[in-house]
């Protein structure tokens, strides 16, 4: 069964950017937030395997019992993850999605152009505003939008803006200055000030981080408990409990496609482009086609931001990992179903996990029509 782990801060936390402490000269290094994935799936394993009275030497060293748990340092085993996501009093938020454009004077989307343009990608159909007379609109920045706000979006509607929750609203940042130190001669280091921007949520907003969890064997691991947590390893508590279910929409009724959007940032052999997809040529114009979960799809255009850049460090060869960079979240495909009914595609592509390293929750689908 599928569970949802949250974690709630005690204090500020510090998930930091990719970029290595030595390399950041004047600037700060700032926090990635909602964190990585694979920074609260190690909480999450720790605190099984500190549940489960584990000795991490052991564990490390050779088979060990718990490996057929929770895997080893370079496996999940039996687990598999969905998120991470930001919750609200409970209530799990959506990244804003970037077709989505937002002015002072209203809203409006982005849709596949009629016509195709000629670009660096070639003769193409560029994404275009379905109100091509609003000024100023660009894309939701430092948003989330609610479960009401994405099943508005998936069924070709405006986002109502109670169903947007601004990052300030959600959480500050706070500056912190420090030098390293030289525990052995009791002195600070050399030229090794730094700067950093912690996260602290606002207790109104009632914020935690969420992951979804499945393959676990839970029965020895409490429900609740505390757990080291990013950089610093600064505390925060976590409980377990039933998951989330996503929204589901029903077809409008002159839908022209399904528009899959990204909750979760995902992994492309060739960065923007979601893999198995190959260009074709249709009535002079480059589209791409490809089968997701066994559904036909002709991809027409998408709206990608920039790619997010994702390291960590491997704490049994502790050393970096290397980088990798993802489609972000809120990125739209437009696709058309080439075989088969609308709603059944839909059906079959929601919730789906696309791309690689799937079950470290990348790739996570929320599809719509357009």
């Amino acid at each position: 069964m599928k569970q949802q782990w949250s974690f709630s801060a005690l204090d500020t936390l510090f998930f930091k950017e990719s970029r290595p402490m030595e390399s950041v000269g004047g600037s700060q290094l700032a926090s990635v937030f909602p964190p990585p994935a694979r920074t609260l799936i190690g909480a999450v394993r720790t605190s099984i395997g500190e549940a489960l009275g584990v000795d991490w030497r052991e564990y490390a060293s050779g088979d060990h019992p718990l490996h057929a748990i929770m895997g080893r340092s370079d496996t999940l085993g039996p687990l598999r993850f969905s998120g991470p996501y930001l919750l609200s009093h409970g209530e799990r938020l959506f990244p804003a999605p970037l077709a989505c454009l937002q002015s002072a004077c209203g809203q409006t989307r982005l849709r596949p152009d009629g016509k195709a343009t000629h670009c660096d990608l070639g003769h193409v159909y560029l994404p275009v505003k379905a109100d091509p007379g609003l000024q100023g609109a660009k894309p939701l920045e430092q948003a989330l939008i609610t479960e009401a706000g994405l099943r508005s979006f998936l069924s070709g509607l405006a986002i109502a803006p109670s169903e947007i929750r601004l990052a300030i609203d959600l959480y500050v940042q706070e500056e912190r200055l420090g030098i390293a130190r030289d525990n052995n001669r009791r002195v600070t280091g050399d030229g090794l000030l730094y700067q950093t921007r912690h996260i602290r949520p606002l207790h109104t907003a009632g914020l935690q981080m969420g992951v979804g969890v499945a393959g676990l064997d839970a029965t020895n691991v409490p429900e609740s408990g505390m757990a080291r947590l990013g950089a610093e390893g600064r505390l925060a508590a976590w409980q377990r409990g039933p998951a989330s279910v996503l929204p589901v929409v029903a077809s409008p009724a002159k839908a022209q496609g399904l528009l899959l959007m990204l909750l979760t940032p995902a992994l492309f052999e060739r960065g923007w482009l979601p893999d198995g997809f190959v260009p074709q040529a249709q009535a002079g114009a480059l589209v791409w086609h490809g089968d997701l979960a066994g559904v036909r799809l002709r991809l027409i255009s998408s709206v990608v931001g920039k790619p997010v850049r994702e390291g960590g460090w491997d704490m049994v060869q502790r050393a970096p990992r290397p980088l990798a960079s993802y489609a972000p979240v809120g990125s739209c495909y437009f696709c058309q179903v080439i075989d088969g009914d609308l709603q059944q595609a839909q059906a079959a592509l929601h919730g789906l996990q696309i791309g690689q390293e799937t079950e470290y929750g990348r790739g996570e689908l929320a599809v719509g029509y357009w």
